[in-house]
């Protein structure tokens, strides 16, 4: 079982409590986190690629030119329609499609009688 932050997610996923590659909470660094317009602007000018991410059986990749996130079922299928802001809402909506699978239709024709 993994540990789990005090709003109920993983560490490194709640957006809260994930710490950045200096040390420090994400939220809270000056580097990662940007505080004015002109640091947001330069971060959005230098938005490199970042690795893709699997999540129950689902790969997450970043589009970096559109700056959005895809998910697919697996390597050789299609990616998604629909594009996510973020890497966690992608992963809630794989969250979301696997745990409320659609209902399948009967698909068959009627017999007029």
């Amino acid at each position: 079982m993994t540990d789990r932050c005090i709003h109920g997610f993983e560490e490194q996923i709640c957006a809260s409590c994930r710490r950045c590659a200096h040390g420090l909470l994400e939220s809270r660094c000056a580097t990662c986190n940007p505080k004015t317009a002109r640091e947001a602007t330069i971060m959005l000018a230098n938005d490199a690629p970042r690795p893709t991410e699997e999540h129950r059986g689902y790969e997450i990749s970043y589009v970096h030119g559109e700056r959005s996130w895809y998910i697919q079922a697996d390597a050789d299928a299609p990616r998604s329609q629909n594009s996510y802001r973020s890497a966690f809402q992608a992963r809630r909506a794989i969250d979301e499609i696997l745990d409320n699978p659609a209902p399948v239709s009967a698909g068959g024709k009627k017999k007029k009688g």
